[in-house]
């Protein structure tokens, strides 16, 4: 009996276009078998391979199936068919599991339990799986497999998001393919792990060797167990918008970025085929002003993105949609506005009086059913090349001291923390170190640190993390249970006292707090997670706040899910939970153990 599932799918709201898919009403998804359901909650048993529970109700969807029984009639299928497409989800790796996310049910992009491995294969979590001759020799049956660039992958058992915009491939009237497919990208836990993949065929397990421009995606559910939710669908099926009746002024002149410009000379004017800062002759000390016509092909919402060094602004339809502001020649800007289906007038203005800065101009529009497009000449954004890239590489254990930039929520302002301390490993798992406070701020997966922002020009002193970053909350400090937490470090008499490093270049910080002296030490293990010993000279009664998020829950004996499943604390020692949202553990033996995962 053909199962029918039912599962909300929201637009996405962002740079590309949107369409809505809803499925409220309709069914959304089919599949041959029971392994597929819809649940409340999962939970991994981070111990047993392809092991996991889940409570009854709705929101996540489910395939639990035992690993060894294989066959297409596992599989899901969406009831839609998608040519060019975004797509981004969350999903839950079991233990040691396997699945893959087939666009158009032929191109598979690998999902796997990939915790800890070091150098990503294609068949790892995040790999563009690879094609397939059955004829050719033993060792060449496979080919043309992509690997992540790194691998970012979480523990099992965590949530995990994944983002996927794909290409489909193209066809002449006559049904001969013209263009193959192609994966513009794809992040894992935001970060950049494929670019501009061209496929020149259907990858291994396709449901068949032939290519179409259109076919439903499919979700592999014969490998082990894994669970998504929350599933953003884009499709891009529609034509683009497009600008027309381009004619520009220009004025020179060091003006002021409010001048009057009725009230000052016009210096050139006249039509133009292309959108382009060229239309002025000087390089600085100029102001343009570009007006169009933008043709919207459908009613609905448009997402305009500028490039231009100076101050700029951008009218549509005499509306002030981006106001007047210095940018940078490498800075975007976008704002977004619904528009009817027809033409719309379009102004673009830029004032540049900073010889220093390169001239640009860029323009982007995205609609309905359309990816962002752009419409200015090829070469009017090459002059903002950025500076180049200075990266810090951890190849072995490796520190560095620098000011640090975060958010504690993710509409605040950023925070700077001026005495943070990143320690890399080559197992390519870091962590930076607060040492005004004795805690640990963030951990990631991936490359170490950019070191642009510190050390190029002038430089501002910071760095910034180059992996998938999971930020912890900054006030994870000692304290006494019967005493608030103090908002700073001198109601605790908190006093640094640096840190050491061994034999293999591992830090130890040291600081005293409440009168008591404490050693810090911070080690990676199995090339997978981190685990930190806090030793204390006398336990005074201190206890450690080591999490804090929306939601804490023990999972499992000693396992603390953080955040909605965003990572883990594991400890054999007495750990308490306050409020939901807080996790404290008390010293043993002036000792305090556990680990992160994430």
């Amino acid at each position: 009996m053909k199962k029918t599932f039912w599962i909300l799918v929201l637009c996405q709201m962002s740079l590309y276009a949107q369409t809505t898919t809803t499925a409220i009403d309709s069914p959304l998804f089919t599949s041959k078998s029971s392994n597929w359901k819809i649940v409340k909650d999962v939970n991994v048993n981070i111990d047993e391979k392809n092991s996991l529970s889940y409570t009854p109700g709705l929101g996540v969807l489910l395939c639990e199936h035992q690993q060894g029984k294989y066959g297409m009639e596992y599989e899901l299928f969406s009831k839609q068919e998608h040519g060019d497409m975004d797509i981004e989800f969350d999903f839950m790796m079991a233990k040691g599991s396997n699945s893959g996310f087939y666009l158009q049910s032929r191109y598979e992009i690998q999902l796997f339990d990939s915790w800890g491995v070091k150098t990503p294969k294609y068949y790892d979590c995040g790999g563009i799986y690879e094609r397939w001759k059955e004829n050719n020799p033993e060792g060449e049956k496979g080919y043309e497999g992509y690997a992540p660039r790194v691998n970012v992958c979480k523990a099992p058992g965590l949530w995990q998001h994944m983002k996927i915009s794909f290409q489909a491939p193209r066809f002449n009237p006559e049904g001969k393919k013209i263009a193959n497919a192609k994966i513009l990208f794809i992040t894992l836990n935001g970060v950049l792990i494929h670019e501009n993949v061209e496929l020149s065929g259907v990858t291994r397990g396709s449901i068949s060797e032939t290519e179409v421009a259109k076919a439903p995606f499919r979700i592999q559910g014969d490998h082990g167990s894994i669970a998504f939710r929350n599933i953003y669908i884009n499709d891009f099926d529609k034509t683009p918008g497009s600008l027309t009746d381009l004619n520009y002024k220009v004025y020179y002149g060091s003006y002021m970025h409010d001048a009057d410009l009725s009230k000052i000379k016009i210096d050139e004017s006249g039509k133009t085929n292309e959108l382009t800062w060229e239309v002025t002759k000087n390089t600085n000390d100029y102001v343009f002003v570009i007006n169009g016509k933008y043709n919207a092909p459908t009613a609905g919402k448009y997402t305009f993105t500028t490039q231009m060094a100076g101050n700029s602004t951008l009218k549509v339809d005499g509306k002030q949609i981006l106001g007047n502001n210095w940018t940078v020649s490498g800075q975007t800007r976008e704002a977004s506005i619904d528009l009817t289906a027809g033409e719309h007038s379009i102004e673009l203005f830029n004032n540049k009086r900073d010889g220093w800065l390169k001239p640009v101009l860029g323009f982007w529009s995205a609609g309905p059913g359309f990816r962002a497009t752009a419409h200015h000449s090829l070469g009017s954004t090459i002059a903002s090349k950025g500076a180049d890239p200075i990266i810090i590489n951890a190849n072995t254990n490796t520190t560095l001291r620098s000011f640090m930039d975060f958010k504690k929520n993710p509409t605040d302002k950023n925070f700077r923390i001026v005495h943070a301390i990143s320690v890399g490993s080559p197992s390519q798992i870091h962590y930076t170190y607060d040492l005004d406070k004795g805690t640990i701020l963030q951990v990631w997966k991936g490359n170490f640190l950019d070191a642009t922002p510190m050390w190029n020009d002038r430089g501002d002193g910071s760095s910034v993390p180059l992996g998938s970053v999971t930020v912890f909350n900054h006030d994870l400090t000692l304290s006494k249970p019967n005493l608030a937490l103090p908002v700073d470090t001198s109601g605790s008499a908190y006093r640094p006292l640096g840190y050491t490093l061994d034999e293999n270049d591992l830090p130890t910080f040291k600081y005293e707090i409440y009168g008591t002296k404490v050693s810090d030490a911070i080690k990676v293990v199995e090339e997978k997670y981190l685990a930190r010993e806090i030793s204390l000279s006398n336990a005074n009664d201190l206890v450690a706040k080591v999490a804090e998020g929306k939601i804490i829950e023990e999972v499992a004996k000693g396992l603390y899910a953080i955040d909605d499943k965003s990572y883990f604390i594991k400890t054999s020692q007495q750990a308490e939970v306050k409020n939901n949202n807080e996790l404290y553990i008390r010293p043993e033996n002036n000792k305090i153990s556990y680990q992160i995962l994430f």
